[in-house]
């Protein structure tokens, strides 16, 4: 059995889609904000469609985001921190998906924002 190719064309549409969500959560934690639910909203929908077109890492990637977020909802603050590892990680996750559109490699800063986001 062959593994099926993903949509370039719905990855494409995507990418747009997550540089305005991905521009939304850093700005967000940039300007620090305490509206942590609505950036993880931001988060939950990256990390749904990206795992839905078969962007493995990357939906990775926006799950940590959306789970880090999620317990800052909680507590209402954010660890010390990860407020611009997060925005780093947006940055990431957009460029990813940028970068899965045009068929190009993963550019390595999603490597490195994964890393960081599982070191608790």
């Amino acid at each position: 059995m062959s593994e099926e190719k993903p949509d370039t064309d719905l990855i494409g549409a995507f990418a747009k889609e997550a540089r305005q969500r991905c521009d939304v959560i850093a700005a967000g934690l940039d300007t620090g904000t305490s509206d942590f639910e609505a950036l993880r909203q931001e988060a939950h929908a990256l990390h749904g469609t990206a795992s839905t077109l078969g962007l493995g890492r990357l939906g990775e990637l926006a799950g940590l985001m959306e789970s880090d977020l999620s317990e800052a909802a909680e507590a209402g603050e954010i660890k010390p921190n990860r407020a611009s590892q997060i925005s780093e990680a947006a940055e990431a996750l957009a460029e990813g998906i940028k970068a899965a559109a045009a068929e190009e490699e993963e550019p390595p800063d999603v490597g490195r924002s994964l890393s960081q986001l599982f070191a608790i």
